[in-house]
Protein backbone atom coordinates (compact mmCIF):
# COMPACT_ATOMS: atom_id res chain seq x y z
CA UNK A 1 0.00 0.00 0.00
CA UNK A 2 1.33 3.35 -0.55
CA UNK A 3 1.42 6.52 1.27
CA UNK A 4 -1.22 7.98 -1.06
CA UNK A 5 -3.53 5.49 -0.43
CA UNK A 6 -2.99 5.33 3.42
CA UNK A 7 -3.62 9.18 3.46
CA UNK A 8 -7.23 8.40 1.33
CA UNK A 9 -8.08 6.09 3.82
CA UNK A 10 -7.59 8.63 6.66
CA UNK A 11 -9.28 11.06 5.69
CA UNK A 12 -12.30 9.07 4.51
CA UNK A 13 -14.22 6.40 6.57
CA UNK A 14 -14.63 3.04 4.49
CA UNK A 15 -16.15 2.82 1.28
CA UNK A 16 -16.23 6.62 0.96
CA UNK A 17 -13.10 6.85 -1.28
CA UNK A 18 -15.29 5.40 -4.15
CA UNK A 19 -18.59 7.40 -3.50
CA UNK A 20 -16.30 10.63 -3.58
CA UNK A 21 -15.13 9.99 -6.67
CA UNK A 22 -18.54 8.63 -8.15
CA UNK A 23 -19.48 12.35 -6.57
CA UNK A 24 -16.87 13.86 -8.85
CA UNK A 25 -17.21 11.93 -11.85
CA UNK A 26 -20.87 12.87 -11.24
CA UNK A 27 -19.99 16.90 -11.14
CA UNK A 28 -18.25 16.59 -14.14
CA UNK A 29 -20.78 14.54 -16.44
CA UNK A 30 -23.28 17.18 -15.53
CA UNK A 31 -21.42 20.32 -16.26
CA UNK A 32 -21.00 18.33 -19.72
CA UNK A 33 -24.70 17.13 -19.74
CA UNK A 34 -25.63 20.97 -18.71
CA UNK A 35 -23.73 22.11 -21.83
CA UNK A 36 -24.96 19.65 -24.35
CA UNK A 37 -28.54 21.06 -23.13
CA UNK A 38 -27.35 24.34 -23.58
CA UNK A 39 -26.29 23.66 -27.13
CA UNK A 40 -29.13 21.65 -28.44
CA UNK A 41 -32.49 23.64 -26.52
CA UNK A 42 -31.03 27.60 -26.12
CA UNK A 43 -28.54 27.95 -28.98
CA UNK A 44 -29.00 25.46 -31.53
CA UNK A 45 -24.88 24.84 -31.85
CA UNK A 46 -25.56 20.95 -32.45
CA UNK A 47 -21.92 21.31 -33.83
CA UNK A 48 -20.54 22.34 -30.17
CA UNK A 49 -22.78 18.83 -28.31
CA UNK A 50 -20.03 16.68 -27.31
CA UNK A 51 -20.97 13.85 -30.19
CA UNK A 52 -17.25 12.78 -30.50
CA UNK A 53 -17.36 11.67 -26.88
CA UNK A 54 -20.71 10.21 -26.69
CA UNK A 55 -18.89 6.38 -25.53
CA UNK A 56 -16.08 7.93 -23.37
CA UNK A 57 -19.30 9.94 -21.54
CA UNK A 58 -21.60 6.78 -21.32
CA UNK A 59 -18.41 4.43 -20.49
CA UNK A 60 -17.42 6.80 -17.58
CA UNK A 61 -20.95 6.86 -16.68
CA UNK A 62 -21.32 3.53 -16.06
CA UNK A 63 -17.67 3.49 -14.16
CA UNK A 64 -19.41 6.21 -12.19
CA UNK A 65 -22.34 4.31 -11.26
CA UNK A 66 -20.66 1.10 -10.47
CA UNK A 67 -18.07 2.84 -8.13
CA UNK A 68 -21.23 4.45 -6.53
CA UNK A 69 -22.75 1.06 -5.76
CA UNK A 70 -19.70 -0.56 -4.18
CA UNK A 71 -19.42 2.70 -2.15
CA UNK A 72 -23.47 2.36 -1.00
CA UNK A 73 -22.67 -1.22 -0.48
CA UNK A 74 -19.50 -0.34 1.62
CA UNK A 75 -21.89 2.28 3.26
CA UNK A 76 -24.38 -0.06 4.08
CA UNK A 77 -22.46 -2.40 6.29
CA UNK A 78 -21.37 0.67 8.66
CA UNK A 79 -24.08 2.17 11.00
CA UNK A 80 -23.83 5.88 10.26
CA UNK A 81 -27.68 7.11 8.30
CA UNK A 82 -25.61 9.90 6.70
CA UNK A 83 -23.13 8.26 5.25
CA UNK A 84 -25.74 5.84 4.04
CA UNK A 85 -28.04 8.32 2.71
CA UNK A 86 -25.15 10.11 0.66
CA UNK A 87 -24.33 7.50 -1.01
CA UNK A 88 -27.29 6.50 -1.90
CA UNK A 89 -28.18 9.71 -3.28
CA UNK A 90 -25.01 9.71 -5.15
CA UNK A 91 -26.16 6.43 -6.77
CA UNK A 92 -29.61 7.52 -7.63
CA UNK A 93 -28.15 10.37 -8.91
CA UNK A 94 -25.59 9.22 -11.38
CA UNK A 95 -28.22 6.83 -12.70
CA UNK A 96 -30.59 9.62 -13.21
CA UNK A 97 -27.98 11.35 -15.05
CA UNK A 98 -27.08 8.34 -17.61
CA UNK A 99 -31.08 8.20 -18.58
CA UNK A 100 -31.20 12.00 -19.06
CA UNK A 101 -27.80 11.72 -21.15
CA UNK A 102 -29.19 8.65 -23.00
CA UNK A 103 -32.38 10.57 -23.72
CA UNK A 104 -30.41 13.93 -25.07
CA UNK A 105 -28.22 11.44 -27.56
CA UNK A 106 -31.49 9.59 -28.75
CA UNK A 107 -33.36 13.19 -29.11
CA UNK A 108 -30.29 14.23 -30.76
CA UNK A 109 -30.04 11.47 -33.12
CA UNK A 110 -33.73 11.78 -34.05
CA UNK A 111 -32.98 15.17 -34.51
CA UNK A 112 -30.15 14.99 -37.43
CA UNK A 113 -32.28 12.02 -38.95
CA UNK A 114 -34.91 14.23 -39.85
CA UNK A 115 -32.57 17.06 -40.96
CA UNK A 116 -30.28 15.78 -42.31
Amino acid sequence: MRWRDRLAVLFFPQGMVLTAAAFTLFFIHLGVFASDVYNFCVTHHYDRMSFHYTVVLMFTQVISICWAAMGSLYAEMTDDKFLRCFALTILTLNGLLFFNRLSLEFLAIQYRQENH
